[in-house]
């Protein structure tokens, strides 16, 4: 982890754990009941939405919506090395690619390095025939023997 990701990090969970510390002491301070009105949707034509009024209680209020305001600063906390991780990945699985792909290409890069090591070594390209020459000699002898008549 970078330095940057390591200030980024403990300036959000210092952020988070002065809201956790704000939260709880709000909510310990209001105990009281509040009436909120809703508009529900109901089953009927001529007039699909009600007004429903509930008593709610502030703190449990409250504490909904710091739930709410936790999860967004969780994922927005993890989300730039979550970024970093996908970036890495990637860049990984092109490397991944490319050697493949030299792999790949191997035999026929295989070819052609054999012929300039060959064209350096001022070598044939073609397979040497070393019994067919032995033979050949063999039989060159065997000629000169019989030519000269037996002795």
């Amino acid at each position: 982890m970078s330095v940057l990701g390591k200030v980024y990090l403990f300036v959000s969970l210092g952020f988070v754990v002065l809201g956790l510390l704000w939260m709880s002491m709000t909510l310990q301070e209001n105990t009281a009941w509040v009436e909120v009105v809703l508009w529900t949707p109901r089953i009927d034509f001529l007039e699909p939405f009600v007004r429903r009024r509930y008593a709610v209680n502030v703190s449990g209020l409250l504490a909904g919506w710091g739930v709410a305001i936790g999860i967004v600063a969780f994922y927005a906390i993890r989300a730039p090395f979550r970024i970093r991780d996908v970036a890495r990945t990637q860049r990984r699985l092109r490397e991944l690619e490319r050697e493949v792909l030299t792999l790949r290409t191997l035999p026929l890069r295989q070819q052609e390095e054999d012929e300039i090591l060959a064209a350096q070594a001022h070598l044939d390209r073609g397979p040497k025939k070393v019994m067919t020459e032995k033979m050949e000699l063999d039989a060159k002898r065997k000629r000169a023997q019989e030519a000269r008549g037996p002795r």
